[in-house]
């Protein structure tokens, strides 16, 4: 095997021997020891791979970042409407709370343990998903919306979804799928006019 893949392999291992600590124990906690017995490796070859855990704990974060930026892309162009491309999205993102539950927790809640150069840059990665829903909504015809501010709708669907993962349970009463559409049908009461509701509503739910 060459040294290249066995090195990513390790760097995959340390990764999700991380997220799994910091997930249960939070990042303070769990500490770079921690880390190197759940791999089973010293703990000096932690170190051959991440300078510190704060460069662990940014990979974690960067990479999921990308991973959903990436898919939210891909998610909104399927759909020529706004509507749809917004609708697709939001749908998209609280379903990923099931596949992602660890990571997520470790993006919203520890980001802030990152020292000031690399919190710097992890906000810049959060800053782009929040773009992509505040362009998303200022495409939307502006016929269709309220006097409310843009930004405000931005912040208040991406708060929704952020905490999915904080209260729903696998084995309760609703699938994520259905949250999900629960979440759509509460930011687009919200966000559009009356008179389109009462119009499209059926046609929405059921898109």
């Amino acid at each position: 095997m060459k040294t290249g893949l066995k090195t990513n392999i390790m760097k995959e291992k340390i990764l999700e021997s991380a997220i799994d600590l910091f997930y249960k124990a939070g990042f303070v906690k769990a500490s770079i020891r921690d880390i190197s017995q759940k791999v089973g490796i010293a703990k000096s070859s932690v170190y051959e791979h991440f300078k510190s855990k704060d460069d662990i704990l940014y990979q974690i974060i960067i990479d999921l970042n990308t991973f959903v930026v990436r898919e939210l892309k891909q998610a909104a162009g399927m759909h020529d409407s706004p509507l749809e491309s917004l609708r697709a999205m939001i749908f998209w993102q609280v379903c990923v709370t099931t596949e992602k539950r660890k990571e997520v927790k470790i993006y919203i809640e520890e980001q802030y343990q990152l020292p000031p150069r690399l919190r710097k840059s992890a906000l810049k990665g959060h800053r782009q998903v929040y773009k992509l829903y505040y362009d998303k909504i200022c495409e939307i015809n502006q016929d269709l919306l309220p006097d409310m501010n843009r930004i405000a709708m931005a912040f208040a669907n991406f708060g929704m979804i952020n905490w999915v993962y904080r209260w729903f349970r696998e084995d309760g009463e609703m699938t994520i799928e259905e949250v999900a559409e629960v979440i759509i049908r509460i930011f687009f009461n919200g966000i559009l006019k009356d008179a389109y509701l009462d119009d499209n509503q059926k046609k929405i739910s059921e898109s």
